[in-house]
């Protein structure tokens, strides 16, 4: 049986693969979203130890597991990485490829929170910002939103807006939608809000990073962007649905 961890467009791709190919396999999401159970698809949520990760292996004897959570679930990948060594189970990281994008006079590239709340600071003190990093960062931002203006645009479900209430963000200050591919919608939002600059992760082509550089170059305002944590070196890392496909047909099940 394998493992994915999702909550993620890779982790609906992962779906989809693993079904047509009758492979059974455990689906594990942090919080709770719309999974449709099947008979090879078997769905849980919440958060997991390194402890209870093993033990969800050793009882459903896992042989393989696909990482396809989000990028910037650090504490997740490294229990992976503990839990898959401890097992000999090997770990695909079905990631998004990276863009290549120049660090530029506008486009300010940070290692971490801390570093991006420094730049913050340091150069963007009173300018309204456009935060982009999902409601799981409001609170490690709390000491520049409580001195400066902003908006942070995180995903119109309930667990998002309570999560950004029990951080102490104002709800006027909060836009319900999902990411946009639409460059025009982009534009069309930092016009309406007034906003000086953009905050945002590194989040490749499904995060739709591009478009959120593009509008930003065309109104004219800095963005910032938080490089994804490194994955680590054990996993294998597949970008494509034929890569992933191609490792599955590798192995047997």
């Amino acid at each position: 049986m394998v493992l994915v961890f999702g909550g993620t467009t890779e982790g609906k791709r992962t779906i989809k693969v693993l079904e047509q190919r009758k492979i059974a396999f455990i689906y594990s999401t942090k919080t709770n979203v719309d999974v449709e159970e099947s008979a090879f698809l078997n769905y849980r949520f919440g958060a997991l130890d390194q402890a209870a990760m093993n033990s969800l292996i050793i009882e459903n004897k896992i042989s393989m597991i696909i990482d396809a959570a989000h990028p910037f679930a650090e504490v997740l990948h490294q229990t992976i990485d503990l839990v898959a060594k401890e097992n000999q189970i090997p770990v695909v990281r079905f990631g998004r490829k990276p863009i290549d994008i120049e660090e530029t006079k506008d486009v300010h590239w940070v290692d971490g929170y801390t570093q991006a709340q420094s730049l913050l600071f340091d150069q963007f003190q009173g300018k309204k910002l456009l935060g982009l990093t999902g409601v799981q960062t409001i609170n490690k931002f709390e000491k520049w939103w409580k001195k400066n203006p902003s908006i942070y645009r995180i995903l119109p479900r309930e667990t998002s807006i309570n999560i950004a209430t029990n951080a102490g963000y104002p709800n006027e200050q909060l836009i319900l939608s999902m990411p946009n591919q639409d460059q025009t919608l982009e534009e069309q939002l930092i016009k309406d809000q007034s906003i000086e600059v953009i905050m945002t992760k590194e989040s490749g082509a499904s995060g739709f990073l591009q478009t959120k550089i593009d509008a930003a170059k065309t109104c004219n305002i800095p963005i910032i962007i938080i490089r994804e944590p490194k994955i680590p070196a054990s996993f294998q890392v597949v970008y494509t649905v034929q890569e992933l496909e191609k490792i599955l047909d590798q192995n047997s099940f």
